[in-house]
Order: C-alpha cells, then sequence, then structure tokens
C-alpha cells in the first residue's frame, strides 16, 4: 500500500494501512489480497478500523483526507481525539454498541476541524477479524460525508418553505387533487371563499372543497362534474365552462372563475390536478352597479334638482336638462348653441373661460362660483363644478357641468357677514368689560393674599406671645414657689414641726410643673429655622415630652436643603401637624419623615389614629389653609390623606428648583 507521502511500503503492511501489501504478487491469493489492499487504499470512500478500545488500526487514503491527517500519525491513535467535543458521548455510545452487536452499527456526529465548522458525517461500522492469527476483534467502519447531503436537505427545505409561503399567501385560492379527486393541500384563501375547511384524502370530499356548487344560472351542479372533475377525466373546456358559483355551510354564495390544470407523470398519465380560481363577485357587482348607475344616469339628468349642462371645446352648449333652462328662464331650443359666454356675468367671464381654455387643453377640472345673467337680465349666483368628457384616447372632447343655485347661500352669506361684523363689535366691547373685570378680580386677590399674610402673621404672633407670658411668667412664678417650699422645709426641718419630705414632695410637683410649662411655652415660642437648624429642630420637636402621643422622625441619610425660607416654613408646617395629631388622632404613634429624591423635597406627618370622618372636609379648616399656604409661599403643594381608622398623612411636596 501507499503510505502518507505517496510511496509504496515494502515491509510490513499493517505501518502503513494494516493489511499486509503484496510487492510482487507470485500467486493468485497474493494478487487478490493485492487488489483489495488497493481497492481498500483508494477507495473513494473513508474506511476506518478500530479496536474495541476505539484506536485506528487500518485508515486508507479518503479517510486520511477527511480528517486532514497524515495516516502515519493516525494509526495508533485515538478516533474519539478527531470527534467534536460535544460529541463524544455518541462516539462512546457507538462503540457499546459494536461490541454488543453483530450486526452493522450506525451514529451520526462531526468530526474536529479547526480551519472550518465541525464535519457532518456518519459512522457505519461492522466488527470483523484482524488477518493475523487469533487476531483482536476489529470495527471496519465507513465514515460518510454528510455535508452535502446536509447542504441539499437544507436547500430542500428552503425551497420547501418558499413554496410554502408563496403557496399560503398568494391572493389566489389555490388547491390540488390526486387523479381520483381527493383533496391534497389548499391555502388560505380557498377556505376563505369556500367558508369552510376541508378534510384532506377524505373519500367524502372530492374534488372541491365547497359545500355546494351552482352554475352560473343558479342550477345545481354536482361535484362530480365540477370544472376539477372534468379536467381529471381529461375534458377539455370552453369558455362558459370556467365560472361556476360556490356555496359554504353558512349560505353564502361566491363567484368564482376557476382554472384547472392537470399534472401528469414522465409518461403523459393524469396523476392530479391544480386548481386556482379567482373570486369575481365584487366584478360581477360592479357590473350589475355599472349597470344600475346607467339607468340612475338618465334619470338624474332628466329629473335632476341641479342644472346639468354639456359644451362642445369651442363653448356651445350641445346638451341641457330641463332644470338647467328653468334655473335660466330658457327653453332647451333656445340654449342649445349658445356659448357660455354669452349667458356668464360680465365680471366673472375672465376667469371662467381662462378656466375653461385650461380644462379643455389640459384636462384640468376646476371648481368655481359665478354669476350668469338670466334671460330677463337678472342675476342667478350658482356653483359651477365642470370636468372633461375624453375620447377613447384619453383627449378631452366636451366638457361636461353641474350647476347649483346658491342665490340663497349668497344672501344668507352676505347677512352672516352683517352679523360677524356686528359681533365683532360686541366681542370688543365684551373684551373691554372682561379687561376691566380681570384688573378688579386680579387687585382682589391680591388683596386676600395681603389678608391672608396678615392672618399668618397674626398666629405667627399670638403664638410667640403666648410662649413668652408662659416662659417669663407662669414658669418664673412657679420657680419661685419651688424655692419658698423648699426654704420652708428647711426650717421646718430645724424646728421639727412637721415631715420635711412632704414638703420636699411639693417642691419636686412644682418643679416638674415649670419644666412642663417650659416646654409649652418653647413648643408655642416662635422659633427662626434656617437649612442649617432645620434637622435639629425637627429633632427637638419629636422628643419634647409635652406630647402625649410618642412622637418619631425619618431623615433620609446625607439629607440637605439650602434655602433658609423654605426651612423655616417646612418646621412650621411640621409643628402645626404634630400639634393637630396629638390633639385629634388618638394615635399610637406619629412619625415625622422627611426625604430627598430627583423631583424634590418631601415631608410627610402620619399617624396611625382614627383618621378624619367621612363627613368632614379636612381642607376646609383653619390648620390646613395655614399650612397650605406656607407650602405655596415657598412654591410647594399640600396633600392630606385620612381613612377612618387608618390615619392621617399630612405631606408637603417642595419641587427642586429649575
Amino acid at each position: 500500500m501507499d503510505g502518507a507521502n505517496g510511496t509504496r511500503n515494502s515491509h510490513n503492511g499493517h505501518k502503513a494501512a494494516g493489511r499486509a501489501a503484496v510487492k510482487y504478487p507470485k500467486t493468485e491469493l497474493e494478487a487478490a489480497i493485492q487488489r483489495y489492499v488497493d481497492l481498500f487504499d483508494f477507495a473513494p470512500i473513508a474506511y476506518v478500523s478500530f479496536d474495541r478500545m476505539g484506536r485506528i488500526k487500518e485508515i486508507n487514503r479518503a479517510a486520511a483526507r477527511l480528517i486532514k491527517t497524515t495516516r502515519k500519525r493516525l494509526i495508533g491513535s485515538s478516533f474519539a481525539v478527531h470527534v467534536r467535543k460535544e460529541d463524544s458521548g455518541l462516539f462512546l455510545n457507538h462503540l457499546l454498541r459494536c461490541r454488543s452487536s453483530k450486526t452493522r452499527v450506525e451514529t451520526e456526529l462531526h468530526l474536529r476541524n479547526r480551519a472550518s465548522a465541525p464535519i457532518p458525517i456518519q459512522l457505519s461500522s461492522a466488527p470483523i477479524t484482524s488477518v493475523r492469527r487469533n487476531g483482536p476483534l476489529l470495527y471496519q467502519t465507513a465514515i460518510v460525508d454528510l455535508t452535502e447531503r446536509q447542504q441539499a436537505e437544507e436547500a430542500i427545505r428552503q425551497s420547501e418553505l418558499r413554496y410554502r409561503t408563496l403557496f399560503d399567501f398568494v391572493p389566489v385560492a389555490v388547491y390540488s387533487c390526486d387523479a381520483k379527486g381527493l383533496i391534497q393541500d389548499f391555502n388560505q384563501r380557498a377556505v376563505e371563499l369556500w367558508g369552510r375547511e376541508p378534510r384532506k384524502n377524505d373519500t367524502r370530499e372530492k374534488f372541491c372543497g365547497s359545500f355546494k356548487m351552482f352554475y352560473p344560472d343558479g342550477r345545481p351542479m354536482p361535484h362530480e362534474k365540477c370544472p376539477m372533475a372534468r379536467v381529471l377525466r381529461g375534458e377539455t373546456f370552453e369558455a362558459g365552462d370556467l365560472e361556476v358559483l360556490v356555496e359554504g355551510n353558512n349560505g353564502a354564495r361566491r363567484n368564482v372563475l376557476v382554472s384547472p390544470t392537470t399534472l401528469r407523470d414522465s409518461r403523459g398519465k393524469i396523476i392530479g390536478a391544480i386548481n386556482c380560481f379567482y373570486d369575481i363577485t365584487e366584478r360581477h357587482r360592479t357590473e350589475k352597479a355599472l349597470q344600475q348607475s346607467e339607468e340612475r344616469y338618465r334619470a338624474i339628468v332628466s329629473q335632476s334638482v341641479v342644472g346639468m349642462a354639456r359644451a362642445d371645446l369651442e363653448g356651445r352648449f350641445v346638451f341641457v336638462n330641463q332644470k338647467f333652462c328653468e334655473m335660466l328662464g330658457y327653453n332647451e331650443a333656445e340654449l342649445i348653441g349658445k356659448t357660455v359666454r354669452a349667458v356668464t356675468h360680465p365680471k366673472d367671464r375672465e376667469q371662467n373661460m381662462r378656466l375653461f381654455w385650461r380644462l379643455s387643453v389640459e384636462g384640468k377640472p376646476y371648481e368655481l362660483e359665478k354669476r350668469f345673467l338670466r334671460k330677463d337680465g337678472s342675476i342667478l349666483w350658482t356653483s359651477v363644478s365642470a370636468s372633461p368628457v375624453p375620447d377613447g384616447t384619453g383627449k378631452t372632447q366636451s366638457i361636461v357641468a353641474v350647476i347649483i343655485d346658491i342665490s340663497d347661500r349668497k344672501r344668507a352669506q352676505a347677512e352672516l357677514e352683517d352679523a360677524t361684523s356686528y359681533l365683532e363689535f360686541r366681542v370688543r366691547e365684551q373684551t373691554r368689560e372682561l379687561q376691566a373685570a380681570n384688573k378688579e378680580l386680579k387687585k382682589e386677590i391680591k388683596q386676600r393674599k395681603g389678608l391672608e399674610g396678615q392672618i399668618l402673621e397674626v398666629s405667627d404672633r399670638e403664638q410667640q406671645r403666648l410662649g413668652i407670658e408662659l416662659h417669663d411668667g407662669l414658669c418664673q412664678h412657679l420657680t419661685a414657689i419651688a424655692f419658698m417650699a423648699r426654704a420652708t422645709a428647711v426650717r421646718l426641718k430645724n424646728h421639727r414641726v412637721i415631715d420635711p419630705d412632704d414638703i420636699e414632695k411639693i417642691a419636686e410637683l412644682v418643679n416638674n410643673a415649670a419644666n412642663d410649662a417650659r416646654n409649652l411655652a418653647r413648643a408655642l415660642h416662635h422659633i427662626d429655622v434656617d437649612s442649617s437648624d432645620l434637622v435639629p429642630a425637627l429633632e427637638d420637636l419629636v422628643d419634647r415630652e409635652i406630647w402625649k402621643t410618642p412622637c418619631r422622625l425619618e431623615i433620609a441619610r446625607g439629607f440637605q436643603i439650602e434655602n433658609d425660607t423654605a426651612a423655616a416654613q417646612l418646621y412650621r408646617i411640621a409643628r402645626e401637624a404634630v400639634i393637630n395629631a396629638n390633639k385629634h388622632a388618638q394615635a399610637r404613634e406619629i412619625v415625622v419623615k422627611l426625604d430627598r429624591s430627583r423631583k424634590g423635597i418631601a415631608l410627610s406627618i402620619s399617624d396611625n389614629g382614627v383618621g378624619i370622618p367621612a363627613s368632614m372636609d379636612a381642607s376646609a379648616g383653619m390648620g390646613f389653609h395655614i399650612m397650605s399656604q406656607r407650602a405655596k409661599s415657598i412654591g410647594g403643594r399640600l396633600e392630606i390623606a385620612s381613612r377612618k381608622h387608618s390615619g392621617t398623612r399630612v405631606t408637603c411636596h417642595l419641587p427642586n428648583r429649575k
């Protein structure tokens, strides 16, 4: 056999291809062996023999070319090395099947190929015994390259896909039958025209999928006599045989034009037929509508309530209807032969004739409002729509016009113009009055805003005054009582008149009252809060001992505010809301939350109390108006939400400044 480099090996042939090669055969047996070796080596199909472990023992040139490695390197190597990693399990399973089977074993997998995509192959293995005595069991394997087959299969799939797409989406109904008339295939358009979907290869449904069929004159047509059945019998058709009526199971009938064509084998025998049929129902309707339209046209022209006329290219009337004669006060004989120019008002002649000549030359229709001169010399306002009447070549041969009397509309238009002028005058008067009223309204709004500001100032001033009085009056008074009580306790202790602990208790209670009054004063006392003091002020607000309901503060990490005015108003809103919650909510907890998002700052004060009763309008209270006014003063918006037994939430939204 030839080696991997194409030279003839004269020693042991197993080193070349695993089989004994005879250089100069002397006997018939040696000649037969040589012929077998040459046949194996030069066969166009790739062959390889491997042992139970999958090692290559023999391989021919075609297999070496397929694996793209020399035979010298392949002999003795594991065939699994040349199999794609993902298909290693398939090859091992192939070996196991070869060991347990005495018949041919086939497996499809892929060979590795670094230069290109993996090569699809089929391994077809059969067990053989080595030529040496007591040689091991080998598996003679044919390697079939499946690349071309897969490409052909893919081409067939693509071709079938293109055919199916064309078959399904063509706007013409198509179906096919075999030689016996059994329906084989049909597209969606056929189903739509039949009004049903027939069963394929059903002997009870032959030649056509329609429920019933009829001749054009309405006579029933048996399916055995339909065009498909006749063409399968080899009959020929006349033009009148190709139109039928099909009826679906819903009773709807459609006019169709069929075009059946036979399918024949190589010997000319009919093996089936394809029928393309077109829905001509609309064409029938159109023809009928056209006929009816012509009849209506004749009636309209003779009895129309608008004027109609036809003129030649010179502008002479060649046809006028009765209505047009009545409109101008002429009879038909008097108008025929007159020119359009002669019956047109002098002020409209130039424009009318310019459009008329353009229509006669270029075929461009026009619409025009113009004045006609009546026979008695009076003026008639009309709306004229003129169009060309072409000949067989498309050239304008005459001009037809529809004339509508618009005298009433012109009179109404003149009256409307007068009314419009008067209305515009009244609108101007009303506008001046509205401007004056608007000015007064703005003035009143300004005054009300000033009053609201004064109310807020009075409220703050009153709270400040109460706080100062409590702090400077009650607190000082209670503190003096505490000092006096303690002094009395000392004197009593020295003289041992009464138990001094009672007096000490009095002092302790008075001090507690002083602390409570001081806290109350601090709550009522006006506090000026700027941007840096907002967070500490809110912390102090929720930590005060005067609240009968526990308060908690939640502030977003890294929260900052730069506007001092906004900080002060936010604090006042929070204070007002906390006071209201303590007074009315009957809650277990009050939460003050301050957060910032991309939209802006949100301050919310929520409780889990009784909420606001449905019968009460929360926005009508003075407290809500004060907080709302504070929010508006810094460009914000105040919301209050409440449900019975679910608590109340007051939220101030302050958008970011642009």
